[in-house]
């Protein structure tokens, strides 16, 4: 049996399956020793999987990201040093400040702390992989204390956590392994986008025909259309002949503007 509740991550993240776990996890092959998160983002899916595989690979491009993942992991430091990086609610000097000095000498907290100052909390990179988010008059509060309190409690019950920085490309692929895999799509409006292209999504067609050729399980999530944009992996993926399921989710409710058809779907190979 599933869980009714689920952990959420400590921090927003553009794209974040949170809401839709319910939906998402009892689809998972719980058959297989490993797994393996593609594309982490906030992290709200590996963290609720951890007692039903024996090892998790946790990934993403991003090295400050996972660099903030592994630290919260590992001790209470960064959690500190986020709040003196923090500038107050209203300083928005402080914040483009902070921003700049982020771009020129990237850490993991410096990150955190930007995620939690900026515009709805979410994180954007320019074509140059400088981070464009504006100033949101927000700060570090007891809402995110309260986050990660119930996100360091949880991950640290776990030792069979293992944090990469790759391209998806890099990522072994194992025997006996299930791949969750929520990549960018070239077809959304995710301000992490800098990281991705049309070709990444042919490549990434190719690893999960490899996944299945290996005798393990991948799962893709993400939008096959979006405001009439079609997303080519998960096309590409439906025309090989793999299962799909269909979601049910509003993302009018979330996007800059509420008149979008949008189907959100999971495609698997078993």
């Amino acid at each position: 049996m599933m869980n009714d509740k689920y952990i959420n991550s400590c921090f927003n993240y553009t794209g974040s399956k949170y809401k839709l776990l319910e939906q998402i996890i009892p689809h998972f092959d719980f058959s297989k020793e490993n797994f393996v998160d593609l594309f982490t983002g906030g992290g709200s899916v590996y963290i609720n999987v951890l007692d039903k595989y024996k090892n998790v690979i946790v990934n993403d491009i991003i090295k400050e990201l996972i660099g903030i993942h592994k630290s919260i992991y590992e001790s209470d430091s960064i959690i500190e040093d986020v709040k003196k990086l923090c500038p107050g609610k209203h300083d928005k000097e402080g914040y483009l400040a902070l921003r700049d000095d982020y771009n020129n000498n990237p850490t993991p907290a410096k990150l955190w702390a930007l995620m939690l100052c900026c515009t709805n909390n979410m994180m954007r990179f320019n074509k140059q992989f400088k981070f464009n988010q504006t100033h949101g008059v927000r700060t570090f509060n007891d809402s995110t204390e309260s986050k990660i309190n119930e996100f360091k409690s949880h991950i640290r019950n776990f030792d069979n956590i293992y944090y990469h920085s790759k391209t998806f490309k890099d990522v072994q692929i194992m025997e006996n392994t299930m791949y969750y895999i929520d990549p960018p799509y070239t077809n959304s409006e995710a301000g992490y986008n800098a990281y991705w292209n049309k070709g990444d999504d042919i490549l990434l067609t190719k690893y999960c025909n490899d996944v299945n050729k290996a005798g393990s399980t991948f799962m893709v999530s993400g939008v096959l259309e979006h405001d009439n944009k079609e997303c080519i992996l998960l096309n590409n993926l439906i025309s090989e002949g793999y299962n799909v399921v269909e979601l049910d989710f509003n993302y009018n409710k979330v996007s800059r503007k509420g008149d979008k058809e949008t189907r959100e779907v999971i495609i698997k190979n078993y």
